[in-house]
């Protein structure tokens, strides 16, 4: 299950959207002890001047800075908090990476999924 949802301000330059997702998704398994079937990866763009940091409206994705890429990661409540630790480093070395922002300027909220609180492929998913 993890579900990673990314967000960010159009960028300057053209980016290669789905190459980037690929690469997070298997920068995320080789990392972390998730298979890659488990995992899915989310990008959206932020219309631009939609996106207000202490008042600022930019049009595009700041590198460094105000305006950090936001990504949300939802994942089961059985990781450990060493393993969550890893995962969010992963993602932030990973997104930085891939897209040309700064680490520094990558937001990551973890969101801890409780059993019996996820319903996927037409079932409630439980685990111990």
């Amino acid at each position: 299950m993890p579900l990673i949802s990314i967000k960010s301000l159009p960028f300057d330059n053209d980016v290669d959207v789905p190459g980037m997702i690929k690469s997070i998704t298997e920068d995320f398994a080789h990392r972390t002890e998730v298979s890659i079937e488990h995992i899915t990866v989310t990008w959206e763009f932020i219309p631009a001047r939609h996106y207000a940091v202490a008042g600022l409206l930019p049009a595009s994705q700041p590198q460094t800075g105000s305006h950090p890429i936001l990504v949300n990661l939802h994942a089961p409540s059985f990781h450990k908090s060493e393993a969550v630790s890893t995962m969010l480093e992963c993602l932030a070395f990973s997104v930085s990476k891939r897209s040309g922002v700064s680490y520094s300027n990558i937001f990551i909220s973890y969101h801890k999924v409780q059993s019996g609180n996820v319903f996927d492929r037409g079932k409630i998913v439980s685990w111990k």
